[in-house]
């Protein structure tokens, strides 16, 4: 991006011209509007978390959006003293798309990366911010006005608006937009055009209660629009600061950063309007058939390519292969310049085999990772989350039902790159808990990094699937662990002497095939109260009938729970869960 030079004003010309020598892709000014934008997310997130109704009201948008930009916050923070401008923004954009959480923070993480390709090809304020807007709601398959998209449309539109105007001030010799005799570099500063894109965006959410039918049922304005607009807040005040210190400072180009601190934005507007929707607790594990859960399953993953694939027609087909199969589709990135193309994707489903076959069919190039599922309706927990990790694509559904945030380790049909401690942090942040319960996950995973807004992470040793799903079903009711009672305080639950107390009355073997029959007949005993088998893909068609017979015959009384792993082979585990004290 080239100066912003506002040559010399007569006396009563009105305002001074934005100082000479500050470019708003000065890598000072990109630390500094960061790091202010992610503490204003920060502070914020639980107030636009109580108004997200859309496109579900799963009540995180304020926190998707704060853990994405986190993430590019801090590959900003860690990038080389001497990165550029241009540098510092497609740091923060790689990062943030491969942090990103929910709907809302990967249209973000799109959005941060049109400003990283405009800032690369040397565009100004307006070319960022239309270039940025473009390809956030390109990322979308299918936009909704009244959104986040609307509140970057019109932030793009005010700042081309006062660009050109400057333009056509500085043609007649009558504007601030002079660059001196010649007119060369004639437009308005930085300043002056994100203070006016900010203004819009603001504008936009305001207005977005009677643009969705969702939002003006429940009162509320968006909450991804909102959120936008502390990020573009934050532009200004760290613009603000740079212009402050280069007139204070006679040598050009040399920036005064802000601390990454701001006034807190005024977001009384947002609660104003009732109670934020209801939260649906989550349940024990039971077989679903998801005929009365469309859309209720969140799917997350990133993608990786060769980057001569041609990232738009990646892209192009990922959205609309993922639209058949559920809505709230996103895909963002592509090409990232470093020889490898990255896409992260996310879509609501009921059909979740098939969108992992989708995702696979994708990869066949390159790799999966991430693979992340959640239930939209296991949300709001306050004390304790779980994550699990399985490598079992047919249990992911219900573990999630089950309150889990899901990580897929294998098993769909492509390679899953191997879990590392940021997947998992990232896993327990979206979980909303302060303390989280770890199943299933490597020990090199659940390892040193440091799980930032969790004050505590427990790994509980699961060596097998059915542990894990044994753990959650002894769990049950108690997710979302440690909701308040009628008293308003956080239930007292012990999440990890529950687990490890139903773990301690597990028994597991491992069979294959139709000699799980004489397994289960070996290990059921009178004080048997639950089996659980889980069955691999190419486990007998009959088998279930032929375990509850088992059952029947020597347990009467005991549950099966009978479970698809949805991986490749014959193999089954079985667990029994015995009565205390029982021969």
């Amino acid at each position: 991006m080239t100066d912003v030079d506002s040559g010399s004003r007569p006396a009563d010309s009105g305002p001074e011209p934005f100082p000479a020598g500050v470019r708003l892709e000065d890598p000072r000014l990109v630390r500094a509007w960061t790091r202010g934008a992610t503490a204003a997310l920060r502070r914020e997130r639980a107030a636009i978390d109580r108004v997200n109704v859309f496109p579900v009201a799963d009540a995180d948008t304020g926190t998707n959006l704060y853990l994405t930009l986190r993430e590019g916050d801090r590959a900003v923070a860690g990038a080389p003293a001497d990165a550029t401008g241009p540098e510092l923004l497609a740091t923060l954009a790689r990062a943030a798309l491969l942090g990103a959480r929910g709907n809302s923070g990967v249209i973000l993480s799109e959005w941060l990366r049109g400003l990283a390709v405009a800032a690369r090809r040397g565009g100004g304020a307006a070319d960022l911010l239309t270039r940025a807007a473009t390809s956030a709601r390109s990322a979308v398959a299918q936009p909704a006005e009244g959104t986040i998209l609307t509140a970057a449309d019109a932030a793009a539109a005010a700042a081309r608006a006062v660009e050109g105007s400057a333009g056509r001030d500085a043609a007649r010799g009558d504007g601030a937009g002079d660059a001196g005799a010649g007119g060369a570099g004639a437009g308005a500063g930085p300043l002056e055009t994100v203070t006016a894109a900010a203004a819009a965006a603001r504008t936009a959410a305001r207005a977005s209660r009677d643009e969705l039918d969702a939002l003006r049922a429940a009162g509320v304005l968006d909450a991804g629009a909102l959120g936008l607009v502390l990020v573009l807040d934050a532009l200004v005040v760290a613009v603000s600061e740079a212009s402050a210190g280069a007139a204070s400072d006679s040598a050009a180009g040399r920036v005064s950063v802000a601390d990454g601190t701001m006034e807190t934005v005024n977001l009384d507007q947002l609660l104003d309007a009732g109670a934020p929707p209801p939260v649906t607790e989550a349940r024990g594990i039971e077989p679903h058939d998801g005929a009365a859960d469309a859309g209720a399953l969140e799917l997350m993953f990133v993608l990786t390519g060769p980057a001569e694939a041609a990232s738009e027609t990646v892209a192009a087909e990922l959205r609309a292969a993922l639209g058949e199969v559920g809505d709230s589709v996103v895909v963002v990135g592509g090409d990232a310049g470093t020889g490898t193309a990255v896409w992260q994707a996310h879509v609501h489903t009921d059909r979740l085999d098939e969108a992992l076959a989708i995702a696979a069919r994708a990869a066949r190039a390159g790799a999966l990772a991430q693979v992340h599922v959640r239930h939209l309706a296991a949300v709001g927990q306050h004390e304790w989350g779980v994550v699990a990790a399985t490598s079992a694509p047919g249990l992911a559904a219900d573990l999630a039902r089950a309150g889990a945030v899901v990580l897929l380790t294998g098993g769909v049909g492509s390679t899953v790159e191997a879990l590392t401690p940021e997947d998992v942090g990232r896993a327990a942040a979206s979980t909303g808990a302060r303390r989280v319960l770890l199943l299933g996950v490597p020990d090199a995973a659940a390892g040193t990094e440091p799980h930032l807004d969790v004050d505590e992470v427990v790994a509980v040793p699961t060596p097998t699937d059915l542990h894990a799903v044994v753990a959650l079903a002894a769990l049950g009711t108690l997710l979302p662990i440690g909701l308040p009672d009628g008293t308003g305080e956080p239930l007292a639950i012990d999440a990890r002497a529950t687990v490890v107390e139903a773990l301690a009355a597990l028994t597991v073997v491992a069979a294959r095939g139709a000699a799980a029959v004489d397994a289960l007949r070996a290990a059921v005993g009178p004080g048997t109260t639950v089996a659980t088998a889980l069955l691999d893909a190419d486990a007998p068609g009959d088998l279930p009938g032929r375990l509850a017979a088992v059952l029947a015959e020597r347990a009467p009384d005991a549950e099966l729970v009978v479970l698809a792993t949805g991986r490749t082979g014959d193999g089954v585990h079985l667990g029994t869960e015995e009565t205390e004290g029982a021969a």
